[in-house]
Protein backbone atom coordinates (compact mmCIF):
# COMPACT_ATOMS: atom_id res chain seq x y z
CA UNK A 1 0.00 0.00 0.00
CA UNK A 2 2.81 2.80 0.50
CA UNK A 3 4.45 1.78 -3.03
CA UNK A 4 1.11 3.00 -4.53
CA UNK A 5 0.91 5.93 -2.19
CA UNK A 6 4.24 6.50 -3.29
CA UNK A 7 3.44 6.17 -7.09
CA UNK A 8 0.33 8.36 -6.97
CA UNK A 9 2.33 11.33 -5.29
CA UNK A 10 4.76 11.50 -8.08
CA UNK A 11 2.11 11.94 -10.27
CA UNK A 12 0.84 14.87 -8.52
CA UNK A 13 4.40 16.25 -9.14
CA UNK A 14 3.84 15.91 -13.11
CA UNK A 15 0.67 17.37 -13.26
CA UNK A 16 0.72 19.95 -10.17
CA UNK A 17 4.50 21.10 -10.06
CA UNK A 18 6.19 21.32 -6.56
CA UNK A 19 3.04 22.82 -4.92
CA UNK A 20 0.93 20.57 -6.13
CA UNK A 21 2.81 17.69 -5.32
CA UNK A 22 2.81 18.96 -1.48
CA UNK A 23 -0.71 19.54 -1.15
CA UNK A 24 -1.29 16.26 -2.90
CA UNK A 25 0.84 14.10 -0.81
CA UNK A 26 -0.68 15.69 2.49
CA UNK A 27 -4.35 14.62 1.32
CA UNK A 28 -2.84 11.50 0.12
CA UNK A 29 -1.22 11.06 3.95
CA UNK A 30 -4.19 12.01 5.84
CA UNK A 31 -6.56 10.10 3.37
CA UNK A 32 -4.18 6.87 4.09
CA UNK A 33 -4.09 7.23 7.64
CA UNK A 34 -7.20 7.30 7.74
CA UNK A 35 -8.32 3.90 5.77
CA UNK A 36 -5.17 2.32 7.77
CA UNK A 37 -7.04 3.27 11.08
CA UNK A 38 -10.61 1.61 9.36
CA UNK A 39 -7.81 -1.69 8.22
CA UNK A 40 -10.86 -2.17 5.45
CA UNK A 41 -10.33 -4.96 3.25
CA UNK A 42 -11.90 -6.53 0.35
CA UNK A 43 -13.16 -9.87 -0.41
CA UNK A 44 -10.37 -11.22 -1.52
CA UNK A 45 -8.46 -10.19 1.86
CA UNK A 46 -6.51 -7.75 0.76
CA UNK A 47 -6.48 -3.53 2.06
CA UNK A 48 -9.12 -1.35 -0.23
CA UNK A 49 -7.44 1.38 -2.44
CA UNK A 50 -6.76 4.48 -0.60
CA UNK A 51 -9.36 7.04 -0.88
CA UNK A 52 -8.38 9.41 -3.78
CA UNK A 53 -8.33 12.82 -2.75
CA UNK A 54 -8.77 15.45 -5.24
CA UNK A 55 -7.99 19.47 -5.49
CA UNK A 56 -10.09 21.87 -7.74
CA UNK A 57 -7.70 21.49 -10.08
CA UNK A 58 -8.57 17.89 -10.53
CA UNK A 59 -11.77 17.93 -12.17
CA UNK A 60 -14.68 20.08 -14.79
CA UNK A 61 -18.04 19.73 -14.89
CA UNK A 62 -19.91 18.60 -18.23
CA UNK A 63 -22.08 21.31 -19.46
CA UNK A 64 -22.90 23.58 -22.59
CA UNK A 65 -20.76 25.31 -24.37
CA UNK A 66 -20.05 27.65 -27.09
CA UNK A 67 -17.67 26.72 -29.93
CA UNK A 68 -15.99 29.71 -32.20
CA UNK A 69 -14.55 28.71 -35.37
CA UNK A 70 -11.82 30.74 -36.61
CA UNK A 71 -8.80 31.60 -38.23
CA UNK A 72 -6.12 34.05 -38.29
CA UNK A 73 -5.71 37.32 -40.53
CA UNK A 74 -3.55 39.95 -41.05
CA UNK A 75 -3.41 43.55 -42.66
CA UNK A 76 -2.70 46.85 -43.35
CA UNK A 77 -5.23 49.55 -42.41
CA UNK A 78 -6.44 52.22 -45.20
CA UNK A 79 -9.15 54.66 -46.07
CA UNK A 80 -11.90 53.80 -48.47
CA UNK A 81 -12.43 57.10 -49.19
CA UNK A 82 -9.38 59.09 -50.20
CA UNK A 83 -8.45 61.98 -53.12
CA UNK A 84 -5.45 63.43 -54.12
CA UNK A 85 -5.23 67.25 -54.85
CA UNK A 86 -3.35 67.71 -58.28
CA UNK A 87 -2.34 70.85 -60.09
CA UNK A 88 -3.23 70.52 -63.91
CA UNK A 89 -0.91 74.00 -63.90
CA UNK A 90 2.34 75.21 -63.64
CA UNK A 91 3.03 77.94 -61.18
CA UNK A 92 3.92 78.99 -57.86
CA UNK A 93 2.64 77.60 -54.91
CA UNK A 94 0.64 80.79 -52.98
CA UNK A 95 -2.18 81.06 -50.69
CA UNK A 96 -1.04 77.46 -48.56
CA UNK A 97 -2.51 77.83 -45.14
CA UNK A 98 -3.49 74.05 -44.41
CA UNK A 99 -0.80 71.46 -43.40
CA UNK A 100 -0.42 67.58 -42.81
CA UNK A 101 -3.78 66.90 -39.60
CA UNK A 102 -5.82 69.51 -40.57
CA UNK A 103 -9.34 68.80 -41.01
CA UNK A 104 -11.19 70.21 -44.31
CA UNK A 105 -14.10 70.09 -45.82
CA UNK A 106 -15.16 69.73 -49.20
CA UNK A 107 -14.60 72.91 -51.62
CA UNK A 108 -12.59 74.48 -49.10
CA UNK A 109 -9.46 76.11 -50.82
CA UNK A 110 -6.28 74.77 -50.12
CA UNK A 111 -3.78 76.84 -52.09
CA UNK A 112 -3.96 78.75 -55.16
CA UNK A 113 -1.38 78.21 -58.44
CA UNK A 114 0.35 81.59 -60.00
CA UNK A 115 0.91 81.30 -63.29
CA UNK A 116 2.52 84.25 -65.36
CA UNK A 117 1.71 81.81 -68.83
CA UNK A 118 -2.01 81.63 -67.78
CA UNK A 119 -2.57 85.16 -66.97
CA UNK A 120 -0.99 85.93 -69.91
CA UNK A 121 -2.75 83.80 -72.61
CA UNK A 122 -5.70 85.06 -70.61
CA UNK A 123 -5.23 88.77 -71.82
CA UNK A 124 -5.04 87.92 -75.70
CA UNK A 125 -7.93 85.32 -75.63
CA UNK A 126 -9.72 88.68 -74.53
CA UNK A 127 -8.04 90.82 -77.23
CA UNK A 128 -9.18 88.08 -79.77
CA UNK A 129 -12.80 88.44 -78.51
CA UNK A 130 -12.72 92.10 -79.07
CA UNK A 131 -10.91 92.23 -82.64
CA UNK A 132 -13.66 89.33 -83.62
CA UNK A 133 -16.58 91.21 -82.19
CA UNK A 134 -15.66 94.29 -84.26
CA UNK A 135 -15.17 92.44 -87.33
CA UNK A 136 -18.52 90.58 -86.73
CA UNK A 137 -20.54 94.24 -86.07
CA UNK A 138 -18.80 95.27 -89.28
CA UNK A 139 -19.81 92.37 -91.60
CA UNK A 140 -23.63 92.30 -89.76
CA UNK A 141 -23.61 96.02 -90.74
CA UNK A 142 -22.47 94.94 -94.46
CA UNK A 143 -25.26 92.63 -94.94
CA UNK A 144 -27.93 95.09 -93.76
CA UNK A 145 -26.51 97.69 -96.43
CA UNK A 146 -26.51 94.67 -98.96
CA UNK A 147 -29.77 93.12 -98.41
CA UNK A 148 -31.23 96.59 -98.51
CA UNK A 149 -29.59 97.00 -102.33
CA UNK A 150 -30.55 94.14 -103.26
CA UNK A 151 -34.23 94.33 -102.75
CA UNK A 152 -34.28 97.63 -104.58
CA UNK A 153 -32.53 95.57 -107.29
CA UNK A 154 -28.80 97.71 -107.47
CA UNK A 155 -26.78 94.44 -106.77
CA UNK A 156 -26.72 91.11 -107.90
CA UNK A 157 -27.28 87.75 -106.40
CA UNK A 158 -23.69 86.80 -105.71
CA UNK A 159 -22.94 90.62 -103.98
CA UNK A 160 -25.23 89.85 -101.67
CA UNK A 161 -24.01 85.84 -100.93
CA UNK A 162 -20.46 87.53 -100.58
CA UNK A 163 -21.73 89.64 -97.74
CA UNK A 164 -23.46 86.43 -96.04
CA UNK A 165 -20.67 84.31 -96.42
CA UNK A 166 -18.58 87.37 -94.51
CA UNK A 167 -20.99 87.58 -91.80
CA UNK A 168 -21.05 84.12 -90.94
CA UNK A 169 -17.11 83.75 -91.40
CA UNK A 170 -16.91 87.24 -88.76
CA UNK A 171 -19.52 85.58 -86.91
CA UNK A 172 -17.60 81.89 -86.31
CA UNK A 173 -14.76 83.32 -85.65
CA UNK A 174 -15.68 85.34 -82.75
CA UNK A 175 -17.82 82.40 -81.76
CA UNK A 176 -14.39 80.32 -81.70
CA UNK A 177 -12.41 83.30 -80.18
CA UNK A 178 -15.03 83.73 -76.95
CA UNK A 179 -14.64 79.71 -76.80
CA UNK A 180 -11.05 80.01 -76.43
CA UNK A 181 -11.30 83.10 -73.62
CA UNK A 182 -14.03 80.73 -71.84
CA UNK A 183 -10.94 77.99 -71.49
CA UNK A 184 -8.78 80.30 -70.36
CA UNK A 185 -10.58 81.51 -68.03
CA UNK A 186 -11.14 78.07 -66.98
CA UNK A 187 -8.06 77.50 -66.43
CA UNK A 188 -7.42 80.61 -64.40
CA UNK A 189 -10.13 78.92 -62.28
CA UNK A 190 -8.73 75.83 -62.18
CA UNK A 191 -5.23 77.12 -60.21
CA UNK A 192 -7.39 77.48 -57.40
CA UNK A 193 -6.41 74.26 -55.33
CA UNK A 194 -9.92 72.92 -53.33
CA UNK A 195 -10.76 69.82 -51.43
CA UNK A 196 -12.94 67.41 -53.19
CA UNK A 197 -13.89 65.41 -50.28
CA UNK A 198 -14.35 66.25 -46.08
CA UNK A 199 -11.60 64.73 -44.30
CA UNK A 200 -7.86 65.02 -43.05
CA UNK A 201 -4.80 65.94 -44.93
CA UNK A 202 -2.63 63.33 -45.15
CA UNK A 203 0.48 65.00 -47.00
CA UNK A 204 1.25 68.32 -48.39
CA UNK A 205 3.82 68.11 -51.24
CA UNK A 206 4.62 71.66 -51.03
CA UNK A 207 5.76 74.75 -48.97
CA UNK A 208 4.24 78.17 -50.07
CA UNK A 209 6.30 79.58 -52.86
CA UNK A 210 7.67 76.68 -54.25
CA UNK A 211 7.13 75.45 -57.76
CA UNK A 212 4.69 73.68 -58.72
CA UNK A 213 4.60 71.50 -62.45
CA UNK A 214 2.03 70.04 -63.94
CA UNK A 215 0.02 66.97 -62.66
CA UNK A 216 2.01 67.59 -59.35
CA UNK A 217 0.19 66.02 -56.45
CA UNK A 218 0.15 68.64 -53.65
CA UNK A 219 -2.38 67.34 -50.98
CA UNK A 220 -3.27 63.79 -49.99
CA UNK A 221 -6.78 63.66 -48.24
CA UNK A 222 -9.15 60.94 -46.26
CA UNK A 223 -11.83 59.76 -44.71
CA UNK A 224 -10.91 58.87 -41.18
CA UNK A 225 -14.77 57.41 -40.86
CA UNK A 226 -14.28 55.01 -43.56
CA UNK A 227 -11.28 52.66 -42.34
CA UNK A 228 -10.87 49.49 -43.31
CA UNK A 229 -8.20 46.80 -43.15
CA UNK A 230 -6.56 45.20 -46.48
CA UNK A 231 -6.12 41.37 -45.60
CA UNK A 232 -4.91 38.75 -47.66
CA UNK A 233 -6.63 36.16 -47.47
CA UNK A 234 -5.43 32.36 -48.71
CA UNK A 235 -7.19 31.15 -52.40
CA UNK A 236 -8.03 27.85 -50.46
CA UNK A 237 -9.85 29.87 -47.95
CA UNK A 238 -11.99 32.14 -50.07
CA UNK A 239 -15.26 30.18 -50.27
CA UNK A 240 -15.56 30.21 -46.50
CA UNK A 241 -16.02 33.79 -46.30
CA UNK A 242 -19.06 35.65 -46.39
CA UNK A 243 -19.91 39.49 -46.19
CA UNK A 244 -20.65 40.75 -42.71
CA UNK A 245 -18.28 38.17 -41.07
CA UNK A 246 -16.56 39.72 -37.89
CA UNK A 247 -13.20 39.93 -37.00
CA UNK A 248 -11.27 40.84 -34.39
CA UNK A 249 -8.22 42.94 -34.66
CA UNK A 250 -5.58 44.09 -32.22
CA UNK A 251 -3.39 46.52 -32.47
CA UNK A 252 0.61 45.49 -32.56
CA UNK A 253 1.89 48.89 -31.35
CA UNK A 254 -0.70 49.37 -28.12
CA UNK A 255 -2.34 46.01 -28.24
CA UNK A 256 -5.66 48.21 -28.54
CA UNK A 257 -8.26 45.92 -29.71
CA UNK A 258 -10.94 46.52 -32.54
CA UNK A 259 -14.34 45.00 -34.77
CA UNK A 260 -14.03 44.33 -38.61
CA UNK A 261 -16.96 43.69 -40.86
CA UNK A 262 -16.20 42.12 -43.96
CA UNK A 263 -17.44 44.58 -46.81
CA UNK A 264 -15.31 43.16 -49.71
CA UNK A 265 -13.94 40.57 -51.44
CA UNK A 266 -11.86 41.56 -54.37
CA UNK A 267 -12.70 38.69 -57.16
CA UNK A 268 -8.88 38.59 -58.63
CA UNK A 269 -6.08 36.42 -57.09
CA UNK A 270 -2.35 37.56 -56.97
CA UNK A 271 -0.39 35.06 -58.99
CA UNK A 272 2.72 35.44 -57.41
CA UNK A 273 1.73 34.84 -53.41
CA UNK A 274 -1.83 33.15 -54.59
CA UNK A 275 -3.83 35.39 -51.90
CA UNK A 276 -7.43 36.92 -52.40
CA UNK A 277 -7.97 40.31 -51.46
CA UNK A 278 -10.43 41.06 -48.76
CA UNK A 279 -11.45 44.69 -46.96
CA UNK A 280 -12.97 45.08 -43.33
CA UNK A 281 -14.12 48.02 -42.38
CA UNK A 282 -13.54 49.69 -39.24
CA UNK A 283 -16.05 51.87 -36.54
CA UNK A 284 -16.08 55.59 -37.60
CA UNK A 285 -14.74 56.62 -33.99
CA UNK A 286 -12.13 53.31 -34.22
CA UNK A 287 -9.17 55.81 -34.21
CA UNK A 288 -6.82 53.65 -35.59
CA UNK A 289 -4.06 55.41 -37.83
CA UNK A 290 -4.05 54.58 -41.73
CA UNK A 291 -0.97 52.50 -42.91
CA UNK A 292 -1.00 50.48 -38.99
CA UNK A 293 -0.76 47.06 -39.01
CA UNK A 294 -3.21 44.40 -37.52
CA UNK A 295 -3.80 41.22 -36.74
CA UNK A 296 -6.72 38.89 -35.30
CA UNK A 297 -9.01 36.40 -36.27
CA UNK A 298 -11.82 35.80 -38.32
CA UNK A 299 -14.87 34.28 -37.01
CA UNK A 300 -16.38 31.96 -39.46
CA UNK A 301 -19.37 30.12 -37.36
CA UNK A 302 -20.55 29.27 -34.08
CA UNK A 303 -22.12 26.48 -32.99
CA UNK A 304 -23.55 25.35 -29.28
CA UNK A 305 -22.83 21.71 -27.97
CA UNK A 306 -25.31 20.69 -24.89
CA UNK A 307 -22.65 18.84 -23.63
CA UNK A 308 -18.92 19.28 -23.70
CA UNK A 309 -16.21 18.36 -21.34
CA UNK A 310 -12.64 19.19 -20.84
CA UNK A 311 -10.12 17.67 -23.08
CA UNK A 312 -7.81 16.66 -20.83
CA UNK A 313 -10.35 14.50 -18.98
CA UNK A 314 -10.49 12.19 -22.21
CA UNK A 315 -8.54 9.27 -22.13
CA UNK A 316 -8.16 6.53 -25.25
CA UNK A 317 -7.38 2.92 -25.57
CA UNK A 318 -7.89 0.12 -27.98
CA UNK A 319 -11.89 -0.04 -27.11
CA UNK A 320 -12.39 3.82 -28.05
CA UNK A 321 -12.58 7.42 -25.87
CA UNK A 322 -13.07 6.99 -22.29
CA UNK A 323 -13.23 9.89 -19.01
CA UNK A 324 -13.51 9.16 -15.25
CA UNK A 325 -16.57 10.61 -13.34
CA UNK A 326 -17.26 10.71 -9.91
CA UNK A 327 -20.56 9.15 -9.12
CA UNK A 328 -21.78 8.94 -4.97
CA UNK A 329 -17.43 10.01 -4.18
CA UNK A 330 -16.56 6.83 -6.43
CA UNK A 331 -14.11 6.77 -9.48
CA UNK A 332 -16.27 5.09 -11.98
CA UNK A 333 -14.98 4.81 -16.16
CA UNK A 334 -17.71 5.56 -18.56
CA UNK A 335 -16.62 5.12 -22.44
CA UNK A 336 -18.01 8.48 -24.74
CA UNK A 337 -18.99 9.61 -27.96
CA UNK A 338 -16.54 12.69 -29.08
CA UNK A 339 -18.27 15.23 -32.00
CA UNK A 340 -16.51 14.51 -35.47
CA UNK A 341 -14.57 17.22 -36.17
CA UNK A 342 -13.92 18.87 -33.48
CA UNK A 343 -10.95 21.57 -33.11
CA UNK A 344 -8.27 19.82 -31.63
CA UNK A 345 -6.89 23.14 -30.26
CA UNK A 346 -9.46 23.98 -28.44
CA UNK A 347 -9.36 22.69 -24.16
CA UNK A 348 -13.35 21.70 -24.49
CA UNK A 349 -14.45 18.91 -26.73
CA UNK A 350 -18.35 18.11 -27.30
CA UNK A 351 -19.37 15.10 -26.21
CA UNK A 352 -22.34 13.27 -27.94
CA UNK A 353 -22.99 10.14 -25.58
CA UNK A 354 -21.58 8.81 -22.35
CA UNK A 355 -22.34 11.60 -20.17
CA UNK A 356 -25.05 13.97 -18.57
CA UNK A 357 -25.29 17.61 -17.90
CA UNK A 358 -23.50 18.35 -14.48
CA UNK A 359 -21.38 15.34 -14.29
CA UNK A 360 -18.00 15.58 -12.25
CA UNK A 361 -15.31 14.85 -14.35
CA UNK A 362 -12.01 13.63 -13.46
CA UNK A 363 -9.15 15.91 -15.18
CA UNK A 364 -6.03 13.91 -13.73
CA UNK A 365 -3.16 14.34 -15.74
CA UNK A 366 -0.91 11.31 -16.61
CA UNK A 367 -2.50 9.18 -13.63
CA UNK A 368 -5.81 7.33 -13.94
CA UNK A 369 -8.02 5.59 -10.29
CA UNK A 370 -9.08 2.33 -9.88
CA UNK A 371 -12.60 1.38 -10.92
CA UNK A 372 -14.94 2.04 -7.31
CA UNK A 373 -11.85 4.16 -5.52
CA UNK A 374 -13.44 6.49 -3.23
CA UNK A 375 -12.92 9.94 -4.41
CA UNK A 376 -12.48 13.20 -1.43
CA UNK A 377 -13.68 16.07 -2.74
CA UNK A 378 -12.44 19.14 -2.22
CA UNK A 379 -12.81 20.78 1.27
CA UNK A 380 -14.53 17.24 2.42
CA UNK A 381 -13.20 15.82 4.99
CA UNK A 382 -11.88 11.67 4.30
CA UNK A 383 -14.85 10.54 6.84
CA UNK A 384 -17.28 12.47 4.51
CA UNK A 385 -16.27 10.53 1.25
CA UNK A 386 -17.64 6.98 2.47
CA UNK A 387 -21.19 8.65 2.62
CA UNK A 388 -22.96 8.91 -1.27
CA UNK A 389 -23.55 12.16 -2.41
CA UNK A 390 -24.72 13.56 -6.06
CA UNK A 391 -22.45 15.32 -8.25
CA UNK A 392 -21.73 19.02 -8.70
CA UNK A 393 -24.54 20.62 -10.58
CA UNK A 394 -23.92 22.01 -13.55
CA UNK A 395 -23.34 25.45 -14.22
CA UNK A 396 -25.64 26.75 -16.78
CA UNK A 397 -23.85 29.26 -18.03
CA UNK A 398 -20.77 26.88 -19.86
CA UNK A 399 -18.70 24.04 -19.27
CA UNK A 400 -16.42 24.96 -16.48
CA UNK A 401 -12.77 23.90 -15.81
CA UNK A 402 -10.30 24.76 -13.64
CA UNK A 403 -7.81 22.52 -15.33
CA UNK A 404 -5.13 23.88 -17.64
Amino acid sequence: MGVTLIALAVVGVVGGGAWGYKAYAARQAEAGSTAGKDGKVGQDGKKADPVLALAAVDIGTAGPATFTQSFAVAGTVDAARQAVVRSRHAGTATGVTKRAGDSVKAGERLAQVDSDELRLRLGERESTVRQTQAALTVAESARAQQRSLSDRGFISKAALDSSESNFVSARSAFESARSQLDMAKSAIAETVLTAPISGVISRRGIEPGERITGEMTVFTILDPTSLEVVVPVAAERVTELKIGQKAKFQLDSSGATVEGALTRIIPTTSSAARTVETRFSLPAASGVPTGAFLSGQLTLAQSTAPIAIPRVAVKTDINGNYIWIVQDNKAQKVRVKLAVGADPSNPLVPVTDGVAVGATVLTLRGVEPNEGQSVLMPGASAAASAAPSSSVPATPAAVTSASK
